[in-house]
This record gives C-alpha cells, sequence and structure tokens, in this order.
C-alpha cells in the first residue's frame, strides 16, 4: 500500500482499480420513488481514501487564511455553531413592528455536491494559487472515478463520471468550501459595483451579508428589489460557472414584520425577483 501511494504522489496517475467506487442509494423520504429521492454516497476503497486523506491534511494548513468568516464548516480552528448563534441574532426582532425593514434569502443548493463543473473546481484551485503539482493531485483523484450502482446488495453497471464531487471521498467537503468562497466574492463584487444595495440592518459597518452552512446559505440585505436583485444576479452568474443552481422549492424568502404589514407589493415583487416562496423562521440550519 505504501509503495502504492508514494507511486501517486510521484507519478500524480491512478489506476483505474484504485478510483472506482460503488455507490450506494440511501433514500431520503420514506417511500422513494424517483431518483431524487435518493441520494448516492460513494463507498471509495482503503487506498484511495489514504491518498484523499494526505491530500486534505495539507489543505487544511491553508483554509483559515483562504476562507471568509461567514464560512465556518471544515475550516479547522472554526465552529459552525458560531454561525447559528449569530444568525438568531440576525433575525432577533423579525416579528416586531416598528424596526427596519429586512430581508433574508434561505437559499438550498440542488444536488450541490452532485452538479460541481470540474473546469470550474480547477479554474478555483488555480485562482487561489495553489501549486500545479497539488492541484494535478486532485484533477486526477476528481475527475478520474467509474462508478456502479448497488441495487439490492449487487452492483449493477460500469460507467465513467463527468462531473461532481463525491459524497463519502474525503476531499469533498473541503474543495466544497472553497468553491462556495468564489460565492462569497462574486457577491461582494457586485455589491461595490451597485450603489443600490443596502446592507441588512447593523450589518453595514461590517459588510456583512451571508451565513454558509456547508451546502445552505443565508443572504442578508434590507427588504428592497435592488438589493435581493443583487443576490438573484450574483446566484446565477455562479450557477452558470460552478454548476450549482437554488432549489426553488425548498429555498425560502424571509421578510421582517416591517416589511410585509401593508407592504404587500413589495413582497410579491420581491418574491417574483427571486422565484422564492415566502417563508417563516420555523426552519433548521
Amino acid at each position: 500500500m505504501i509503495k502504492a501511494i508514494l507511486e501517486f504522489f510521484t507519478t500524480g496517475r491512478l489506476l483505474k482499480q484504485v478510483n472506482t467506487t460503488i455507490l450506494a442509494l440511501i433514500p431520503k423520504v420514506r417511500a422513494p420513488s424517483t431518483v431524487s429521492d435518493f441520494r448516492p454516497i460513494s463507498c471509495c476503497n482503503v487506498l484511495y481514501k489514504v491518498i484523499t486523506k494526505i491530500i486534505v491534511q495539507r489543505l487544511r494548513l491553508v483554509l483559515d487564511k483562504l476562507i471568509s468568516p461567514s464560512q465556518n464548516a471544515f475550516v479547522p480552528g472554526r465552529s459552525i455553531g458560531d454561525n447559528i448563534l449569530l444568525a438568531q441574532e440576525l433575525f432577533a426582532g423579525y416579528n416586531r413592528q416598528g424596526l427596519p425593514m429586512r430581508c433574508a434569502l434561505k437559499v438550498d443548493l440542488r444536488k450541490a455536491y452532485d452538479t460541481v463543473e470540474w473546469d470550474f473546481l480547477s479554474a478555483v484551485l488555480q485562482m487561489f494559487g495553489f501549486p500545479g503539482t497539488f492541484i494535478g493531485w486532485v484533477e486526477e483523484c476528481v475527475t478520474t472515478p467509474m462508478f456502479s450502482v448497488c441495487i439490492n446488495g449487487n452492483p449493477h453497471g460500469f460507467f465513467k463520471g463527468s462531473r461532481g464531487l463525491r459524497q463519502g471521498d474525503p476531499m469533498s467537503p473541503f474543495l466544497f468550501v472553497l468553491i462556495m468562497e468564489v460565492l462569497q466574492l462574486m457577491l461582494l463584487q457586485l455589491i461595490d459595483q451597485n450603489e443600490g444595495f443596502s446592507f441588512h440592518w447593523r450589518c453595514k459597518e461590517l459588510g456583512f451579508f451571508q451565513l454558509c452552512f456547508a451546502d445552505d446559505l443565508l443572504l442578508f440585505c434590507k427588504a428592497d428589489v435592488a438589493s435581493v436583485r443583487v443576490f438573484r444576479h450574483g446566484l446565477a452568474e455562479f450557477a452558470k460557472l460552478s454548476g450549482l443552481h437554488a432549489n426553488p422549492q425548498k429555498s425560502q424568502l424571509i421578510l421582517s414584520r416591517s416589511a410585509q404589514d401593508g407592504n404587500n407589493y413589495l413582497q410579491h415583487y420581491i418574491s417574483r425577483r427571486v422565484t422564492f416562496p415566502s417563508g417563516t423562521l420555523d426552519f433548521l440550519y
């Protein structure tokens, strides 16, 4: 095993047998009836996991320097619980009258890991300044898998992947964090370019507008059309590049009471702009 691992880091190549994966389909609902009702989990072999865990150990060393404070999941030294506490603080008073109009978008990414474009991942690693050799190792692991699907305990089929990160691959959460950091940077650039954007109450001085919970987002702004339009445009551009699209059925638009009372037109118009249904604060982070 040691010889095989050293050979990979020397040549940058994996044997097809090492990167062959069985997909276990885990039901997401009690009575699954369609493919979308299952979550595919990759059962990677031991040799592959050892290789990728070595890569992850190197990646972990620099994540804290590359990732903004709005992301705490999978970043060493940070706790996702901090984001939960901050979200609770920002939502405090949403049901009270007389406070500034506020708005939050709860964004659920559809099939997040499964739809990541490999070319975009390579571009992200280059943008963050990772060495070419390191990028080559990641690309070899991510872009060369062969899959079989486990049905009733037996593997069926043998096919090549074309995009996505595997759930069950030790690298996937850390690579996904880097990808989501690009969305943070894109939105920040759009906010700087659009004078019509207004920050959420008590967030302007910090320049704060986003909380990231792995593949779920909370975006905060003032409850006005111009600000929401910036977020919608940023999400659309990010989707074109990365392959990660918001799921309108699971995403929500949350308006403070001051933005709802006597302002049905505003609520209706913003909801149409983002194509998200109106939601309430009783959701899970």
